[in-house]
């Protein structure tokens, strides 16, 4: 009877061994990398994805500035220390205090889109300086306002300095801007005799914190005498046509009719029309702004 005998092969050992031995552990090995290089990938898309998220989120619920109130401009007026009132050659001071002007407006960034509106009621805060000059504060919103020191004088009334402040938020990030516009001290924004016609200029060095210097350069021209009526009453006022530019780091244009209180030069209305371009990293960013208001009484509150 035969046996069968089994054979029993057992690989080679030694350096002429075969190479392919250990293929399968190695292609493991190699598997491996791509599934931590897929990981981390991963990780990061998440990441990437959240963050995106989060300012996405954060941008479509960013606050919008609500209107100040014309309390809490009372407020700031009775601790701002207003001095007295001082007689004027050409016009008399305005009665320190926070009048109501109503109105509407609406200003609008291009890029990333955003857009804040005016109050319905809008405080005007006008206070007394030395010499004569006197502060005209207007609060669009509680991130938006814009003032004013007019000087009376035997020339005229006078616009020395004004300033222009906004903040916009965008969820994830806030910007503020106050633009300082500092003009010759013998610059007439109404003459002492406004006669229709009369046309009137200055350029003035502006500098903001946000965007840098530039320069805002305005023609006026007197529209003639009329009247208007405020708080029930019609009262005589100057309307002034002002066309402006603006140049260097922005440009644009803002053009803006103006109603000034004959006696005193106060303005009861003002119309704005407001177009900026700017560069950034991220393209040409357009600021439109567009609004108007007038005083709804001379009596301001104290």
């Amino acid at each position: 009877m035969a046996i069968a005998h089994s054979e029993q092969r057992t690989a080679p050992v030694g350096p002429n061994a075969p190479q392919h031995l250990g293929e399968e552990n190695v292609g493991s090995r190699r598997r491996r990398w791509p599934r931590r290089l897929l990981l981390g990938i991963g990780v990061a898309v998440l990441v990437f994805l959240g963050v995106c998220a989060y300012f996405f989120t954060a941008y479509e619920l960013r606050a919008h500035p609500g209107p100040r109130s014309v309390g809490s401009a009372v407020h700031s007026f009775q601790g701002s220390g207003s001095g007295p009132s001082a007689a004027s050659a050409a016009y008399g001071e305005p009665t320190a205090g926070v009048y109501t002007m109503t109105g509407e407006g609406l200003e609008h960034i291009s890029l990333p889109p955003n857009s804040q509106k005016d109050g319905t009621v809008m405080p005007v805060t006008v206070s007394h300086l030395a010499l004569g000059c006197w502060h005209w504060r207007l609060d669009y919103n509680v991130a938006h306002w814009q003032d004013y020191v007019f000087c009376p004088s035997a020339l005229g009334l006078l616009q020395p300095t004004s300033h222009i402040y906004q903040a916009w938020d965008f969820g994830g990030m806030s910007i503020t801007n106050l633009s300082t516009i500092t003009c010759p001290a013998n610059t007439i924004v109404v003459p002492p005799d406004p006669r229709p016609g009369t046309v009137l200029s200055w350029a003035c060095p502006e500098r903001s914190t946000a965007v840098g210097p530039g320069v805002s350069s305005t023609t006026a021209r007197i529209i003639g005498l009329e009247t208007l009526r405020i708080g029930g009453v019609a009262v005589p006022v100057v309307e002034e046509q002002q066309s402006g530019t603006v140049s260097g780091t922005q440009t644009g244009s803002v053009t803006s009719d103006w109603w000034f209180l004959a006696s005193t030069g106060l303005p009861v209305r003002v119309d704005r029309h407001i177009v900026v371009h700017s560069t950034s990293p991220i393209g040409t960013i357009t600021y439109t702004e567009d609004g108007s208001g007038q005083l709804t009484s001379l009596t301001p509150r104290t």
